[in-house]
């Protein structure tokens, strides 16, 4: 999916991604979602208590790169595993397999574990669930050779997904007894190379970076899970990865 547009299209998906971004991050705190997006839309500062609110929830990934400090790699990869959520999160549904869970991206973006989890209640399989594991990657050079990162993904995937999913905690959760039954056993699924189980890498990069090919070699790195379907692959491309990631980061940081 490449997302190439005039600058005025590319302030409004930075605001959108921005406002997403702290409606999420602030989870059920409809206060402090207000006061930081009140704030922000008249473009005021703010102080006392509500600025060390609001600040509490953006700075874990954006202080550093209000900060302005030089190649602040984790941003770009950060609003990349954002790219990826809302993508997913948008496609049309699919009556024969609804998203019965979609975990949105980490409070940080060097948090340990697996990237993106999304599970699938589907009909006429064995378990009655299917699930992906994603693993997330950024690609900012110009030149359209991404395939290091794409490889990196895949391998990473191979190597850590039991592990990645034996971190998930689902004891605070308020789930259905059969979801679960099968949130319960993920690890196990992937391990046992189930058809429920699958993999998926994501990478953001810039649009003069598209490649020709970028998922065929997957199976080479990623060597288990054969499965139809068992792997999936998501490009997104957009102007300037890096400088709209700071687009994204402005928007957040106006208040603060």
């Amino acid at each position: 999916m490449t997302l190439s547009s005039s600058p005025e299209d590319r302030a409004a998906a930075a605001w959108i991604i921005a406002d997403e971004i702290m409606r999420e991050r602030t989870g059920g705190s409809k206060t402090t979602y207000d006061k930081w997006r009140e704030a922000t839309l008249s473009g005021t500062k703010l102080t006392g208590k509500e600025h060390v609110l609001v600040k509490a929830f953006a700075a874990p990934v954006f202080e550093a790169a209000a900060a302005k400090k030089e190649h602040n790699h984790g941003l770009p990869g950060y609003v990349g595993e954002w790219l990826w959520y809302l993508l997913t999160r948008d496609l049309p549904s699919d009556p024969a397999r609804t998203v019965e869970i979609l975990g949105p991206p980490k409070a940080a973006v060097n948090d340990g574990g697996g990237d993106g989890l999304i599970v699938y209640r589907e009909h006429g399989t064995a378990r009655g669930f299917s699930f992906r594991l994603w693993e997330m990657k950024k690609y900012t050079g110009k030149e359209d050779r991404p395939d290091g990162a794409i490889r990196n993904g895949w391998i990473q995937l191979n190597a850590k997904g039991p592990t990645y999913l034996a971190m998930l905690s689902w004891g605070d959760k308020m789930l259905l007894d059969d979801t679960r039954e099968f949130v319960g056993s993920l690890t196990e699924q992937w391990v046992n190379e189930e058809e429920s189980a699958g993999g998926g890498v994501s990478v953001a990069l810039n649009a003069t970076a598209i490649p020709t090919t970028a998922f065929h070699l997957a199976h080479k790195h990623f060597t288990t899970h054969k499965h139809p379907g068992g792997l999936q692959g998501l490009v997104v491309a957009i102007d300037d990865l890096e400088g709209f990631a700071h687009e994204v980061r402005e928007y957040v940081w106006t208040a603060l």
